[in-house]
């Protein structure tokens, strides 16, 4: 959506659907209607086959409707801006000042742009505070407008009541509260009163020319009041935090309001089911409300606990709109998000000849991302009056194909995220700026990569838990999966990979029965008709033995059954090789021991040799292209892997395991790969 029409861009009254017009703004969908109250559609075609309006010529009248609507709110717009104007300055005239006269908002020195405070704005509406003796929700106040005839904040945002679908959005009391008041945050005690501002990072002061013309974008657009910094000695109810942050500290608990956004895989199951029910008619069309949070006003008796000083500037700065970073701004905007998600998929094609099987439009979200994918037929959505819809294009930052069914992550993508985890390998020290970049450029990697998701835990923890200033130290876990990362960001396959494999839904392709014994270890690959054995040897024996007396050290039954798992992921990953026919491979591994499949299928255990051997199996997956899932198998039913396992320990498990793999091919473990742990430092020094 367009910020030049700012006030259609997250109005409720037009967002049946979010589409972006190609004149900028929104406009209501020219292909769609609400459905009545009985869930009905009224305008659905009466007599098939017999056509009552001609296509172009129905788009076109609702485009009239559309593009006068637009007409007649921006005229009321400009209204209410006159009328504001006008009456804030007969305010400063009454206390003997002028409206701030107009200010450059750069120059150039030497050749360099240098961003501009509007200086004569600070200057007046500071002088009008003294003069005035307001506070400051007394001054902002008249600012924005608000009376005790329309106390809205936001006259841009407004409430679809004529809407029926609008009865059953669940959180439109709270729309209500927002639109009338603006956002009310909790805290959880009485804020203390600020003796001084508190510091501003050191990078204040290296970015301050771009955080200039950040705040002058926002004293334009009255985001931010920008006032002397002398101020706050007499204003009250103030809390100022450092540059950049917020008060989150002091903010109660979210909880009232349930975010719920479609990721990806969301993605990825809707374009399989349209492409299922309409083969190769799948397209896609995106849409976000440019700058979200700046939509979404802060009530005015709080706005004072949403500020911060620059001394070096002599200015305090009031955000009176839900400011980036504070915790409930995600949940204070999606209470209009998904009032857009809601309308839009109570909605449906309006066209009188549109075919009865045209059912209501699918929505989905990511924060202020809004997509949606139809099918293209019959002009269920039309193409000439909105931005693209497309087969091939980007989504939630990934590049999607929807003619080969493919996702695919960007390499620019992936050479940043490279380049981030190239430059933490090997550091003892880090800080948080580095972890957050780090966790922002893995996050598609985690999306695309199935098994990467428990490795980026770890990271993004550490992110979450480093100090905001000063440095953290990088753990030991952390180190190898920065290594693990690496790895697949050199040779993993981030290209075309299959929406069947990123929405989970093939049935495995092959199954890997497996067990452990104390004395080896035996997995069998029925299709091949072929198995391995391992026998452990004396080192690994008396490991084995201390640990059944004393539980000391970290080779357990539950690691060995593991074990399996990575050799079986070596010796056959290679033969389940994704291919042009066959666009996944999903691999099943059966094992009966419960915490061997917990590890296997979260890819995470606090046993660090146990998760060196993930970080193996999960290499292997990235490597060979395929998935795989681990399920428990009964003993009882898994005889031939149990006797294979143990053929060292008695004749009879020797002789059962003879006779029940006569028909089968043994498969040899390479010497080099006996020691596992050798073999990841390998992979780690790429000589794998």
């Amino acid at each position: 959506m367009n910020d030049d029409v700012s006030h259609d861009a997250i109005s409720l009254e037009l967002c049946s659907s979010t589409t972006p017009h190609k004149g900028g703004g929104t406009s209501s969908h020219l292909c769609e209607s609400q459905k009545s109250e009985n869930g009905e559609d009224s305008s659905r075609n009466v007599d098939e086959g017999v056509s009552r309006l001609p296509l172009e010529t129905f788009l076109l009248q609702r485009q009239r409707v559309s593009d006068k609507t637009l007409q007649a709110r921006k005229r009321v717009e400009d209204h209410w801006e006159a009328s504001v104007f006008e009456t804030f300055n007969k305010a400063l005239r009454q206390h003997g000042l002028l409206p701030p006269y107009p200010c450059p908002a750069a120059e150039h020195v030497n050749g360099q742009e240098r961003h501009l405070l509007d200086r004569e704005k600070q200057r007046v509406y500071s002088e009008f505070i003294r003069r005035s003796r307001m506070q400051l929700p007394e001054f902002v106040r008249p600012l924005r407008g608000e009376t005790n005839f329309d106390s809205r904040p936001n006259k841009a945002l407004e409430i679809s009541s004529w809407n029926p679908s609008w009865n059953s959005y669940d959180h439109k009391s709270k729309w209500s509260n927002i639109v009338h008041h603006g956002v009310k945050p909790k805290s959880k005690s009485p804020f203390p009163k600020q003796s001084s501002p508190p510091k501003n990072h050191g990078s204040t002061l290296r970015a301050l020319n771009s955080i200039i013309k950040s705040l002058r974008t926002g004293q334009d657009t009255k985001r931010y009041v920008i006032l002397d910094i002398d101020l706050l000695s007499i204003l009250e109810d103030f809390t100022c935090s450092p540059f950049g942050a917020s008060v989150n500290d002091n903010t109660a608990e979210k909880g009232e309001i349930t975010i719920s956004y479609d990721a990806a895989v969301a993605i990825a199951n809707r374009v399989l089911d349209v492409a299922s029910k309409h083969p190769d008619q799948q397209h896609m069309i995106t849409g976000d409300v440019n700058g979200a949070f700046r939509h979404i006003p802060i009530a005015a008796e709080v706005v004072g606990r949403f500020a911060g000083t620059i001394p070096e500037l002599g200015i305090l700065v009031i955000d009176l709109y839900c400011p980036f970073g504070w915790e409930n701004s995600p949940s204070s905007y999606w209470v209009a998000g998904a009032a857009i998600n809601h309308l839009y998929a109570c909605a449906a094609p309006m066209w009188p000849d549109q075919p009865t099987c045209a059912k209501v439009f699918d929505a989905k979200a990511w924060c202020d991302d809004h997509i949606a994918i139809e099918a293209d037929e019959r002009r269920r959505a039309t193409r000439k009056k909105f931005s693209s819809w497309f087969k091939e294009g980007k989504a939630l930052g990934l590049n999607w194909n929807l003619k080969t069914l493919t996702v695919s992550m960007p390499p620019e993508k992936i050479r940043k995220a490279l380049t981030r985890v190239q430059e933490l390998i090997g550091c003892e020290r880090t800080t948080r700026t580095k972890l957050n970049k780090l966790v922002g450029s893995l996050r598609h990697v985690v999306t695309c990569i199935r098994p990467a998701a428990s490795f980026f835990q770890r990271i993004a923890e550490q992110a979450r838990l480093s100090p905001r200033f000063g440095s953290t130290s990088i753990s030991q876990d952390v180190t190898e999966d920065l290594r693990w990362f690496e790895l697949i960001l050199q040779r993993g396959r981030l290209n075309s990979i299959p929406l069947v494999q990123f929405a989970s839904r093939s049935a495995p392709n092959y199954h890997v029965q497996m067990d452990a014994s104390d004395r080896g270890l035996c997995a069998l690959f029925p299709a091949h008709k072929q198995f391995f054995q391992l026998e452990f040897d004396h080192a690994q024996r008396e490991l084995i033995r201390e640990f059944n007396q004393s539980g000391n050290n970290e080779f357990g039954i539950n690691v060995r059954e593991l074990m399996s798992v990575v050799y079986a992921a070596l010796i056959w990953g290679s033969s389940w090789t994704s291919g042009d026919e066959d666009p996944e491979s999903h691999v099943k591994f059966w094992i009966d021991n419960m915490s061997a499949v917990a590890w296997s299928n979260k890819r995470f255990s606090r046993n660090p040799f146990a998760q060196m051997l993930l970080r193996i199996a999960s290499l292997c997956e990235v490597q060979h292209g395929f998935f795989a899932t681990a399920s428990h198998v009964a003993g009882v039913k898994n005889e031939m892997a149990d006797a294979g396992s143990r053929v060292w320990q008695s004749s009879s498990h020797a002789l059962t395991f003879s006779r029940l793999s006569s028909s089968c091919q043994q498969v040899q473990i390479p010497d080099d790969w006996r020691n596992l742990s050798r073999l990841w430092e390998r992979y780690c020094e790429q000589e794998l």
